[in-house]
C-alpha cells in the first residue's frame, strides 16, 4: 500500500511547483533544473524500490517451493515496472517539452529512452493486472480493468480537446498507484496458500 501511495507524489506538484504542475506532464516535475525535482524522483524510486521487494518476498514465501508459473509471470511483470520506473525516473527531461529550445526524440536519445522505459514499465504493470484478473475475475479486479478502458477514452478526449491538459495522465496515475496498493492482496486472493504434501517415508 505504501508504494501506491508513494508513487503518487504528483498532488505536491501543486504546492511546490504550480506553474508545472498545473501545465505539464508529471514526468517534468523530474525535469533538470525544476524546483523540488530531487523530492519526485526520490518518491519514484522508492516506490518502486517498495514493490521490488514485495514481489521478491511473495516469490521466497509462495514460489521457492511450489513454482507457479502465472504468479511467476504476474511478479516478473511487476518488477519489469520497478525498474523500468526507476531507469526512467532517473533519465529525467533536460527541460519541459513545451519549451520551443528543447530537442525532440530524434535528437535526444535520452528523452527517447525516458519514454520507452516508461512505456515499457506501463504496459507490464498493466500486464500484471490482466494475468491476475484471469485467474481470479473478482468484481475488484473488474473495476480495475474498466479503470484502465476507460483511461483510454479520457486520452482519447483529452487529446481532442482543444485546452488539452494533464487530468488523464493524473488519473491514469492514481489508478496504478491503486493497482500497486492491491496487488499483495489480490495475490493472496487468486493464489490462496496450499500445505505442502507431506513426504512419504
Amino acid at each position: 500500500m505504501l508504494s501506491g501511495l508513494i508513487y503518487n507524489s504528483w498532488p505536491l506538484g501543486y504546492w511546490l511547483n504550480p506553474p508545472v504542475a498545473k501545465a505539464g506532464l508529471a514526468s517534468a516535475l523530474e525535469a533538470q533544473h525544476q524546483p523540488y525535482s530531487w523530492l519526485f524522483i526520490v518518491g519514484d524510486v522508492l516506490s518502486s524500490l517498495l514493490i521490488i521487494l514485495v514481489c521478491w518476498l511473495v516469490w521466497q514465501r509462495r514460489l521457492v517451493k511450489r513454482p507457479n508459473r502465472l504468479l511467476a509471470a504476474v511478479l516478473i511483470n511487476v518488477v519489469i515496472f520497478g525498474l523500468g520506473t526507476i531507469v526512467d525516473t532517473l533519465l529525467p527531461e533536460h527541460c519541459l517539452p513545451e519549451a520551443p529550445a528543447c530537442p525532440s526524440w530524434r535528437h535526444d536519445h535520452l528523452l527517447l529512452a525516458h519514454g520507452v522505459f516508461s512505456i515499457l514499465a506501463s504496459f507490464c504493470l498493466f500486464l500484471s493486472l490482466v494475468f491476475i484478473w484471469w485467474r481470479h475475475r473478482i468484481a475488484l479486479l473488474n473495476v480495475l480493468i474498466v479503470g484502465y478502458l476507460l483511461f483510454g477514452i479520457f486520452t482519447l478526449v483529452e487529446a481532442l480537446t482543444p485546452a488539452g491538459g494533464n487530468w488523464s495522465q493524473h488519473y491514469y496515475i492514481v489508478l496504478c498507484g491503486v493497482w500497486l496498493a492491491l496487488i499483495p492482496y489480490t495475490i493472496r486472493r487468486a493464489f490462496p496458500e496450499q500445505p505442502l504434501a507431506a513426504k512419504k517415508s
